[in-house]
């Protein structure tokens, strides 16, 4: 039997190896975990640092700069495609432009702005100025009347083979014959009674007698022309205010009215082209639209008549109208403003330590636990070396 000193001494010696043992664990642990911890956090750090290449001398240091610095104009031409081929996609657009809610949204900030126009008191003239237009009163006439002019020839250009009974013939009615008719009875009679008619009609059978030589010296030797020109007068005039003298006007305008309704449009074409006659409806114009009146009217005051009638049907059809547009210049669109080109630019011109800024607001979590991950897989493998130690 050993001794109890000795037995003892083994003791203590064991309970020492022990609390070695456990140190070195507990130190390969905690040497594990910091150096796994390290690393990583050194790892997520060389992403995006340093942000420029250092060098000692002309010699270059590796791993500088970063991989994101490193790669960033690879970065943004990857976003780019990634914006393009699947976040901004022409699909996705014309899907949300299909959206039933965007359009009521659309609508209802359309018919806001309308309630909003019609509070307010603006004329013309107050609007043209707020847009830096100038609307001359004689400009704006000017442009009407050419702009009729212009709609003018293009119709006769366009007609000038249809007849005008095509626009005129339901124009005229009966009624309007018979007024005309009765205007030119009145018209004639009054023509009859004007004092250069009489002279002129003793002058014409003055002549006539003469030139019938011996007989009508002798009709002018028993009756005077100023006679036989009263007379003629006076019985042209009662044939005229006869109902015979009044159906034969009316008949006579009937068959005029029929022939020009035969007519083609080009027979007007010519009058037309004279300069008197565009001149003449320049005039018209000119003198009849009262532009000064509608420049100083307020706008609301013109449409407010028709107001319910915009926002029910003409503001609904605007906005029907703007999607359908948008729908299909989406493509255009999207090829115009170069998207792909745009985010790579973007991209390209952020500085480095905006990069960082972003990427770490959404990820900064993520690295932590990976650091962290880091930490714990060097804790493991110390506490693995730490066995293998002890038990070799």
């Amino acid at each position: 039997m050993q001794p109890k000193g000795v037995l003892y001494f083994c003791k203590a010696e064991r309970r020492k190896e022990r609390v070695e043992d456990l140190i070195t664990i507990l130190v390969l642990v905690v040497i594990g975990g910091f150096i796994g911890g390290l690393t990583n956090s050194i790892a997520i750090k060389m992403l995006f640092r340093p942000y420029e290449a250092k060098y000692i001398g002309k010699w270059k240091v590796p791993f500088t700069p970063g991989v994101i610095p490193k790669r960033r104009d690879q970065l943004a031409k990857q976003l780019g495609q990634l914006v393009v081929n699947h976040l901004v996609t022409v699909e996705s657009i014309q899907l949300k432009l299909q959206d039933h809610g965007l359009k009521q949204q659309v609508q209802k900030k359309f018919n806001k702005e309308w309630e909003h126009f019609l509070a307010q008191s603006i004329t013309i003239s107050q609007l043209s100025e707020k847009f830096q237009l100038d609307l001359n009163p004689d400009q704006v006439k000017r442009m009407i009347a050419d702009k009729v002019m212009e709609q003018i020839r293009n119709f006769l250009q366009k007609s000038k083979q249809k007849p005008l009974q095509h626009w005129l013939g339901q124009t005229v009615t009966e009624t309007d014959l018979e007024k005309a008719s009765k205007i030119l009875q009145d018209k004639g009679i009054d023509l009859l009674n004007n004092e250069e008619t009489r002279h002129k009609i003793e002058v014409v059978i003055k002549h006539y007698a003469e030139s019938k030589g011996f007989l009508g010296n002798m009709v002018l030797s028993m009756f005077s022309s100023e006679e036989l020109a009263l007379k003629v007068r006076q019985l042209v005039i009662d044939y005229l205010r006869s109902e015979d003298g009044y159906r034969w006007i009316q008949k006579a305008v009937k068959k005029e009215w029929t022939n020009l309704l035969q007519q083609e449009v080009q027979i007007i074409e010519p009058l037309f082209e004279k300069e008197e006659t565009q001149q003449l409806l320049h005039t018209m114009i000119n003198d009849n639209i009262p532009v000064e009146e509608w420049l100083e009217k307020p706008i609301q005051e013109m449409v407010s008549p028709f107001s319910e009638q915009i926002k029910e049907k003409v503001l609904p059809l605007l906005v029907n109208q703007l999607f359908a547009k948008l729908l299909d210049s989406v493509p255009s669109m999207l090829q115009q403003l170069e998207v792909e080109k745009m985010v790579e630019e973007q991209v390209a011109s952020f500085p480095t330590s905006r990069i960082e800024q972003i990427i770490l607001s959404i990820s900064r979590k993520e690295f932590k636990l990976i650091t962290y991950l880091g930490a714990l897989l060097g804790g493991f493998i110390g506490l693995f070396q730490a066995i293998l130690f002890i038990v070799v």
